[in-house]
């Protein structure tokens, strides 16, 4: 593992070539006057060994605060390393850990790196959260995902943005583009002179720029017909789709909304097997059966 530090109280620790099954990735710790703020945790508990390591051999025993940039498994399994945490995120954050957590357990277990628990946030927000006394604040910037948000280090202007970011090109797990350019532009715009990701590590202006240049061409491929003759493209649709659907489904059915039944049914609906990756099932179907596969659970509601 890779250790730098960054600013006055800032450390980066990187997981690199087999160190993880993700490629390089990165975890930041912020060493505040009154806490330690650690942001994502990787893949499970071993994952979080040689921070809890670092921790102990650097004296660090102030009480810590998990931030979660978002609910996806590669940043939420590492939790239950710790001893009742306090764990803060975005609160649709919270809901999604309970409601996919279960399934992306099941679905990713290749991943796991020791014994997983999910714990889900105990101290969420909803627009930001500021520790006024270590100058560190908590930022709702959906984009990647719904509930994505950054942390910003206001006495070091380190931002860490979590999968926001992302080179060459980020990835898309929310269908409202037109929020991801937003909050791309966002972040283009603080006055951070150090901009940390999960899987990029540092990142530049530039390469914001690129990742918004992509979403916006990412926004004129989906309102195009599929044509069969691009196969990042048609992945692109059917992947917006999907998520444009599970969304409408979850706002129609509301707290009886089943995210796992939803998957179940779905695929099974397909002949498919829900409990494989969702990349290797949108690779696998065709467009235009996916979508009517939806249209018909929708019909159903």
């Amino acid at each position: 593992m890779k250790i730098e530090k960054i600013g006055s109280r800032g450390t980066m620790f990187t997981f690199e070539g087999q160190e993880s099954a993700l490629g390089e990735y990165t975890i930041y710790l912020i060493n505040g006057n009154n806490r330690l703020y650690l942001c994502d945790t990787h893949l499970g508990p071993k994952s979080m060994d040689p921070i809890k390591e670092y921790l102990r051999s650097q004296g660090l025993d102030k009480p810590l605060v998990i931030f979660l940039s978002h609910s996806d498994w590669d940043h939420v399994w590492g939790v239950c390393a710790f001893d009742n945490p306090l764990v803060a995120a975005h609160e649709i954050c919270a809901r999604n850990i309970i409601e996919r957590g279960p399934l992306e357990l099941q679905r990713y277990s290749s991943y796991q790196n020791g014994e997983i628990r999910l714990v889900p946030p105990n101290l969420t927000f909803d627009s930001r959260m500021f520790f006024a006394d270590d100058g560190v604040e908590f930022i709702y910037s959906p984009g990647h995902t719904v509930d994505s948000a950054i942390c910003y280090d206001h006495r070091d202007l380190v931002l860490y943005a979590g999968d926001l970011v992302e080179k060459p090109l980020p990835a898309i797990g929310w269908h409202d583009l037109e929020n991801y350019i937003d909050t791309l532009e966002f972040l283009a715009e603080t006055p951070a002179q150090v901009v940390i990701t999960s899987h990029s590590g540092i990142v530049t202006r530039e390469d914001i720029e690129d990742n918004l240049d992509y979403i916006r061409e990412c926004q004129e491929i989906v309102e195009k017909e599929p044509d069969g003759d691009d196969d990042d493209a048609d992945y692109l649709r059917k992947l917006y789709t999907l998520l444009l659907y599970e969304d409408a489904i979850a706002q129609t059915l509301g707290g009886d909304f089943d995210y796992l039944s939803l998957q179940r049914q779905l695929w099974h609906s397909l002949d498919m097997d829900y409990l494989s990756s969702e990349s290797a099932l949108l690779r696998n179907v065709d467009y235009e059966e996916l979508k009517l596969a939806l249209e018909s659970y929708m019909a159903g509601l």
